[in-house]
């Protein structure tokens, strides 16, 4: 996330300690347009597993989670902000392989609500979707790393990579300190 963002978040919002990998990323760029490149990370952009459902699934929990657990609710949210620009970052590249990013994946099916697990109540629960959000999400950018021969994509991909298991690592924290067994709801 670029200083300038950052500046803003923090006179909008107060101070964000924003939970990304302390590493700049890789320019925006691709080798050249192929629309099928651009269509496989639609999958990512606005698909099941993609960076809208997480944003999505973040807020969800942020606004659920305030006032039973407010030290998971600002992580979440904070998550959610790095997720968008990790939107951003897609929507440019894949206006760049020559595609439209639109709100849907790359079979076409329009971004659903119905993709986010609400787990209304539910903390604990929640957190375990967002452990398996992020690992979803890690997994279908390493088989896009493979499907996708453009080293400039792929360099974007991994960096995004970086910042998903952070998150991973923190949820898994914030598990383990609030929900040490199973069965427990704070």
């Amino acid at each position: 996330m670029d200083y300038e963002k950052k500046e803003l978040l923090n006179q909008l919002h107060g101070p964000v300690n924003v939970p990304h990998v302390n590493e700049p990323y890789p320019p925006i760029k691709v080798m050249e347009a192929n629309p099928r490149y651009a269509r496989i990370l639609l999958e990512s952009y606005a698909g099941n597993v993609s960076e809208m459902t997480a944003i999505n699934l973040y807020l969800y929990h942020h606004y659920d989670s305030d006032d039973e657990l407010p030290e998971f609710a600002d992580i979440v949210e904070a998550v959610a902000i790095v997720e968008m620009h990790h939107l951003e970052i897609l929507a440019k590249l894949i206006i760049l392989l020559g595609g439209d990013p639109r709100y849907h994946g790359s079979d076409g099916a329009w971004w659903s609500g119905r993709y986010v697990d609400y787990l209304t109540g539910e903390p604990c629960l929640q957190i375990h979707a967002d452990i398996r959000a992020e690992s979803a999400a890690i997994t279908q950018y390493r088989q896009q790393i493979i499907a996708i021969d453009d080293p400039y994509v792929q360099a974007m991909l991994q960096r995004i990579i970086k910042d998903e298991q952070l998150h991973l690592a923190i949820f898994r924290k914030l598990l383990n300190k609030y929900c040490p067994k199973p069965s427990c709801k704070p």
